[in-house]
């Protein structure tokens, strides 16, 4: 799951350790036509519409759903979302590609995503 993060997958490139996020905004082409303006909202400026924030991917495991607005139940969702490269939209970040990864592929990516949970800590920071 590594070597698709960091290799084929180029998830590193907005998910830089050691946070798992640059901190920056980008349109990972959700819609061909943003409903939620995003970024856009704030800044005024239409090469902002459909950008949201970089989430971290520490604790990834126990955060679903996912993207923005929750549309992704689970982790696999997500991957087959930057897989096929996401929707074209004129502000859709210029490093999502369709990646076509196959299904053991798939597996591996949500395994490494997995482990980027740290259970212990959420264990320890439970009010049980």
């Amino acid at each position: 799951g590594a070597a698709v993060f960091f290799g084929k997958g180029g998830c590193a490139a907005c998910h830089a350790p050691p946070l798992f996020t640059d901190g920056g905004f980008h349109n990972t082409g959700l819609d061909s036509v943003p409903s939620d303006s995003g970024l856009f909202r704030t800044s005024r400026r239409l090469a902002d519409v459909g950008k949201f924030k970089t989430p971290t991917l520490r604790n990834i495991e126990v955060t679903g759903p996912y993207m923005h607005d929750g549309r992704f139940p689970d982790l696999e969702d997500v991957i087959a979302h930057y897989s096929a490269g996401g929707k074209a939209s004129v502000q859709r970040d210029s490093l999502l590609r369709p990646l076509s990864l196959n299904d053991s592929a798939v597996i591996d990516l949500v395994e490494f995503l997995k482990s980027l949970t740290d259970l212990a800590e959420l264990f320890r920071a439970s009010p049980d």
